[in-house]
């Protein structure tokens, strides 16, 4: 097992809760050599997204979609409701109470992701912030047509997020 080289995440106190506040947002941020449609397609189409993360089931127009994980990691089953949606630009979404937000920026040929999972309490970030580098360097893979890591290596980050 080995540590990945990757960009860690930033973990800040969440900005719209009382300063005493434990909640806090961790924030990822991707730059990736391709056009912005692209990108977005790999957030947002299922077989796409399945690639990295999981497919979904049902219509995003209605608001609500059926999401099943698809990797070694994790399999689970949940809805995910559709807050915001602004192609190709953004999206925001709550999965079981996780609010998610994606806001992606093109210039020139770079498409810049942005991620950020708000309202985390201080003590679960070490656990959620290793996952979502995890996924989000799928994400990379899925794009770049590399080899996906493997979530063991993802094991020793955990301190990187306290």
């Amino acid at each position: 097992m080995s540590t990945p080289r990757t960009i860690t995440g930033e973990v800040n106190p969440e900005r719209d809760c009382p300063s005493d506040s434990s909640l806090v947002r961790l924030s990822y941020h991707r730059n990736f050599p391709l056009p912005i449609g692209e990108v977005w397609a790999a957030l947002t189409d299922s077989e796409k997204l399945g690639r990295w993360y999981g497919t979904y089931t049902g219509d995003p127009a209605t608001g609500r979609v059926r999401l099943t994980m698809t990797d070694d990691h994790d399999s689970a089953t949940t809805y995910v409701d559709i807050l915001r949606c602004s192609p190709p630009d953004g999206f925001a979404v709550d999965v079981d109470g996780w609010q998610l937000e994606v806001a992606l920026h093109q210039v020139g040929k770079v498409t810049t992701l942005e991620f950020t999972h708000r309202h985390v309490p201080r003590s679960e970030a070490g656990e959620i912030g290793p996952g979502w580098q995890y996924y989000l360097d799928r994400l990379d893979a899925a794009l770049a047509g590399t080899r996906p890591p493997s979530w063991d290596d993802y094991l020793d980050l955990v301190d990187e997020y306290r």
